[in-house]
């Protein structure tokens, strides 16, 4: 039997990374071939599941039915960069791959590789230890330092404070205490009194031509990956820069717009964090509020909505928000509420599983912490609870710092939050009719539905081959769970 350094020194003397050799299973259906002294030509499967023929020393090859295989756990972090230094594989995310052109990394706290643009360095441990995490974690960023979650965060004192959400030291804590270090998003219905203002601030506007009429109010988060905006610009902006652990950069979170003065100051806004400089990864969204007077049959409404026509949103996104942590699915049980049972349905939608709506969890009562049903991209918490501002928001768009793209979609959610108002009877009785299109122009009409139409197609386009039956993110849409006789909760 080859021991494990055996193992390992077959690897150092395998063909070259480009060949994408697959180490883990050796093969002997066929008759070894002794070719030269202490070598034998052997049949192996490569990473692409076809057999190769290379040769490999004659002590590593067994001559009778037994198969050695090779576990990612059997090579230390130092044997593994030995393999990186000497043949540029490594064994990255259960697989061999090429390291020779991307860098990868190892994670202290599971064992393992993963590529260093998937990783984050930060605090591991309740001793302070650092090291490198995935980024898929749902980490903590407080100032320049990760941790990886936050009861290790917590450890350190570092606490999350529902008044600026965002985590802070608990020494460094000044949330509210100044209008010079936070914006309050309150303050601008006060300040609005004169048309002039309002303009100024993207309030109260006479007109709402851009959005076809729709007078809801709306705000935007733009989360970003790097960079930072002067205070000063920030205030003038009434824009407040906070960040909230889930993106390496700040968030930009506008204040209360409306009609088409909010859209654009909503451009200004998006001019002044692109021209600063900024930067954005697959790990940012666009995150959208829309705002209104929303009662419980319009959220029964709005989320079978939501979960019909999520598959055809998800079609004009990047691959990576399918499988973010901040923007799931709505699940399949949406479908059975009535109301008869929204108590029972709508109570595990906003607030958890098993959760009922009641006297202590009603449209009255506040959150103790925010629950991770606000991850879901059509987030319900605020309106639903007495914890946030009554707004809707949508969570599934990628990252942008364009204001036609964050326009575009802004409308787009307008759109679905008119529809699920305006059409409940359709909604309840012929959902399976329904589909974008329909919710795009019956919002937005002729001329910018058609507008905001070709722009939906374009986007679809840009990523069709990811979704198409026979791409690699197909069986990743909501749909693909229901395929696949999954459910999603």
């Amino acid at each position: 039997m080859p021991n494990e350094d055996n193992i390992i020194d077959s690897v150092l003397n395998a063909p070259t990374a480009t060949d994408n050799f697959d180490p883990t299973i050796f093969i002997n259906d066929l008759e070894p071939q002794l070719i030269e002294e202490g070598n034998i030509l052997v049949s192996v499967t490569l990473a692409c599941g076809s057999i190769r023929e290379i040769v490999v020393k004659e002590d590593l090859t067994y001559l009778d039915d037994d198969v050695p295989t090779l576990e990612q756990n059997s090579i230390d972090e130092d044997d593994m960069r030995e393999i990186m230094n000497a043949h540029a594989i490594c064994y990255v995310y259960d697989e061999w791959e090429d390291v020779s052109n991307r860098t990868a990394v190892y994670t202290t706290n599971e064992c393992n590789w993963i590529w260093n643009d998937d990783a984050v360095w930060g605090i591991i441990d309740n001793r302070g230890n650092e090291g490198y995490f995935s980024s898929d974690e749902e980490y903590i960023r407080c100032g320049n330092d990760s941790y990886i979650s936050s009861d290790v965060a917590q450890d350190r004192n570092i606490y999350y404070y529902d008044c600026c959400d965002s985590y802070e030291h608990e020494d460094d804590h000044s949330c509210g205490n100044s209008d010079e270090d936070y914006f309050d998003n309150t303050r601008r219905h006060q300040k609005t009194d004169t048309l002039s203002q309002s303009k100024h601030w993207g309030t109260n506007s006479p007109t709402y031509s851009i959005s076809n009429g729709m007078r809801y109010t709306f705000g935007v988060e733009v989360e970003t990956s790097n960079g930072s905006m002067d205070c000063d610009e920030g205030e003038e902006l009434n824009v407040l820069s906070t960040y909230d652990g889930s993106t390496s950069g700040p968030e930009y979170v506008t204040g209360v717009l409306k009609g088409d003065y909010g859209f654009n100051h909503l451009k200004k806004i998006c001019d002044a964090i692109k021209d600063s400089g900024h930067e954005t990864n697959k790990r940012c969204g666009i995150h959208v509020h829309i705002g209104g007077q929303f009662n419980r049959l319009f959220t029964i409404m709005l989320l079978r909505l939501g979960h019909k026509i999520q598959d055809e949103l998800y079609r004009m996104m990047p691959p990576s928000r399918l499988q973010n942590t901040y923007c799931k699915y709505i699940p399949d049980y949406v479908n059975e509420m009535d109301l008869k049972n929204y108590r029972q349905y709508l109570g595990r939608y906003i607030h958890g599983s098993g959760t009922l709506l009641d006297k202590h969890n009603n449209k009255g009562s506040r959150l103790g912490g925010y629950p991770s049903t606000r991850y879901r991209w059509l987030n319900c918490v605020n309106f639903s609870t007495n914890s946030g501002k009554p707004t809707v928001e949508f969570r599934n768009h990628g990252a942008s710092m364009s204001y036609d793209k964050i326009r575009n979609w802004a409308l787009i959610c307008m759109a679905i939050v008119r529809y699920a108002e305006n059409n409940q009877k359709r909604i309840w009785y012929n959902i399976e009719d329904i589909n974008l299109n329909e919710v795009i122009m019956t919002s937005l009409g002729d001329n910018i539905g058609k507008q905001i139409m070709t722009y939906y197609y374009k986007r679809c386009h840009l990523f069709a081959d990811n979704y198409a039956e026979d791409g690699s993110h197909y069986d990743n849409l909501p749909s693909g769970y229901k395929r696949r006789g999954l459910t999603i909760d």
